[in-house]
């Protein structure tokens, strides 16, 4: 035992000597080592990871013995698999080349524009101005661009010329940041309010650049008058046998594109048109141009009226249609032969067949047409046996149609039962009806007034419908037993209140001048109009007065509804011309000066100031013309309570 606080050393163990003494390791040695411990550490990781495969969800051990094996997948599945790698193959490919090309291809910097107006009338010369322009930073080559003009467009010409058929331009390059343009000339010929759609591409190839691109526009232009105002005035139905007319108005209006038109007829076989008597001289000229097609030219400014007849040969059909096409001649363009049509509408007749002809006639028409409140119906009805034995007993019925009837102003010599809204006449109100022979006939005639115009109750219908039956006593009639029908439509009430006034409503003096008048002074006077309507719009509206020599012009003129009044220098004229009045706007109003300097043969005499205004109109439901004349004007201002004068030129 070593002592306390000594330290014995053995010979033999282990100490830092016998450390330092032993060889140190070669670099091999080294090496061989830290390959082993690799191997080691990588025998440990695989061991580790095949644990875990033979370890379930929640880490145990799994019994190999009880693993079930899982069938092979067969030849389908493969099949399905390659399907679906080529399609998202393909996939990829179309989206590199949407995103790549196309979306290249839609960003390309040249622009294409059109220029033109939105509005147009049917005849009207205009322009396409197209714009395109080089917005790359390099040059472009190959410029082609191609037009798809509208349906009713009328090309006229081009600047620069086209290369190829009137819609194909093979230009030049274009230098970046450059432009340049086409300028077309041509008109549009369709009907009022459609609309024109005209296209443009342009293709073209940047310089250095394999691609070709693509650049399209579009404009539209609306057709937005005709320039001519047409008007039609026909029956709505047709004896079978008998002649039947159709009135065609037409004018001219102040901006009017189309001096020459062509109207031409589609009918069914059985209707015969006969032809009209053609002027040939002076305004407007017209020719037929085939069967049933007319050429109209040199239309002129005033109202034109063209009639057609026709005839039901024989009923095949309950009714028959006849269509009026107007167009422009191609012969007068010198274009290819196309209708260019502009205006179409159907007529369509209930066709009637009856052994007793009865054929109704008011005012001297048997054609559907406007009248006015208050105005006086004359009616006439013809009858006539087409049979070769006589008929017996016959009644004759006449059905009016309306709630604007006065009744109690019926006026019949034949003094016929009234019952409802009809008149009715038998062998004892006329004794020829007892027993009329074959081949023949007579006539009735009655009238009867329309009621002046009350308050408006826009749920009826402003008409007057007539028609005519009969019936034969104890015995059936062979085929329809009615008359033609008539519609009577009536016009707007269009009203014109005018006075000449000194002194306004607020006892304010708007004239100058002494009252009365005196030879050789000047007075000056104030017009007022204001116009009402109801109804139906109106179109063509004009209110003009011819000043007598010794009443001027003195301005000062106001108008509403977007109008203005104008005075004719040469003429002494003065004109309202409004145009368009819709039914929404009622009232219109419009005031003007006058200047009255009396002569000395005027002296001690009442003055005429405005000989009678005139207001003409056309109604845009019954097509019918509206024309009133008022009464005179004098200095007496019978309109100017406040001036109180008897108006003699002192």
């Amino acid at each position: 035992m070593p002592k306390n606080g000594e330290i014995k050393i053995r010979r033999g163990a282990s100490g830092l000597s016998e450390f330092v003494e032993r060889p140190v390791p070669t670099d091999d040695e080294v090496a061989a080592f830290d390959h082993y411990v690799a191997d080691q550490a990588k025998e440990e990781e695989i061991k580790d990871s095949l644990a875990k495969i033979y370890q379930d969800d929640l880490g145990n051990k799994v019994d190999v013995r009880k693993l079930t094996r899982q069938p092979s997948r067969g030849w389908f599945f493969n099949l399905v698999a390659l399907v679906a790698v080529v399609f998202v193959l393909g996939g990829a490919v179309y989206a590199s080349y949407k995103y790549i090309y196309l979306k290249i291809s839609s960003q390309s910097s040249v622009s294409l524009n059109f220029e033109a107006k939105k509005e147009v009338a049917a005849g009207e010369e205009f322009f396409y101005n197209l714009n395109y322009k080089n917005e790359e930073k390099t040059p472009i080559d190959n410029i082609e661009i191609m037009v798809k003009y509208p349906e009713n467009f009328i090309f006229l010409e081009a600047e620069p010329k086209p290369t190829g058929n009137n819609d194909t331009w093979s230009l030049p390059g274009l230098a970046s940041r450059r432009s340049d343009a086409i300028k077309i000339k041509g008109k549009l010929i369709g009907p009022l309010d459609s609309n024109n759609i005209i296209l443009a591409d342009i293709t073209y190839k940047p310089q250095n650049f394999s691609s070709e691109f693509k650049k399209s526009t579009s404009f539209e232009t609306k057709i937005n008058d005709l320039g001519l105002d047409l008007s039609f005035i026909n029956s709505g139905s047709a004896l079978v046998k008998e002649e039947n007319e159709i009135i065609v108005k037409f004018k001219a209006k102040d901006l009017n594109y189309l001096n020459n038109f062509r109207l031409n007829l589609e009918y069914p076989n059985e209707v015969e048109i006969i032809k009209p008597a053609l002027a040939t001289t002076t305004a407007p000229t017209i020719q037929a141009d085939g069967e049933a097609a007319w050429l109209f030219g040199n239309l002129g400014k005033n109202e034109n009226v063209f009639k057609l007849k026709f005839k039901v040969k024989e009923k095949t059909q309950p009714q028959a249609e006849i269509k009026l096409k107007f167009s422009l001649p191609a012969a007068v363009e010198n274009q290819p032969a196309k209708d260019y049509v502009f205006y179409e509408t159907s007529l369509v007749y209930d066709v009637i067949k009856s052994d007793l002809n009865i054929n109704l006639i008011i005012n001297g028409s048997a054609l559907d047409q406007g009248v006015d409140f208050g105005q006086t119906l004359n009616y006439s009805i013809s009858y006539k046996n087409l049979d070769d034995s006589p008929m017996k007993d016959i009644i004759i019925m006449a059905a009016l149609e309306s709630d604007f009837l006065d009744w109690q102003s019926l006026s019949d010599k034949n003094n016929g039962v009234v019952g409802g809204n009809a008149i009715s006449w038998s062998k004892q109100e006329i004794p020829g009806l007892a027993d009329l022979p074959g081949g023949g006939g007579g006539v009735i005639d009655f009238s009867i007034r329309l009621k002046p115009l009350a308050a408006l109750n826009l749920s009826k219908a402003y008409q007057v419908k007539s028609q005519v039956n009969y019936s034969l006593a104890g015995k059936s009639a062979a085929g329809e037993s009615q008359s033609n029908a008539i519609t009577n439509k009536i016009n707007s009430d269009l009203d014109l209140k005018e006075q000449v006034r000194y002194f306004n409503d607020d006892n304010i003096a708007v004239g100058s001048g002494p009252l009365p008048p005196k030879a050789g002074q000047l007075t000056s006077l104030k017009v007022y109009w204001t116009i009402s309507n109801n109804l139906h719009d109106l179109n063509n509206l004009q209110i003009n007065v011819s000043l007598p020599a010794n009443v001027s012009w003195g301005e000062k003129n106001f108008a509403s509804v977007d109008s203005s009044i104008n005075y004719n220098s040469q003429t002494n004229q003065v004109v309202w011309q409004i145009g368009q009045l819709p039914v929404s706007a009622d009232k219109a109003s419009a005031e003007f000066s006058l200047n009255l300097t009396p002569q000395e043969a005027d002296r001690n005499k009442i003055m005429i100031i405005l000989p009678g205004t005139n207001v003409t109109a056309s109604d845009s439901v019954t097509n019918m013309p509206i024309n009133r004349t008022l009464k005179a004007k004098t200095t007496k201002l019978e309109d100017d309570d406040i001036a109180n004068t008897d108006g003699i030129v002192e």
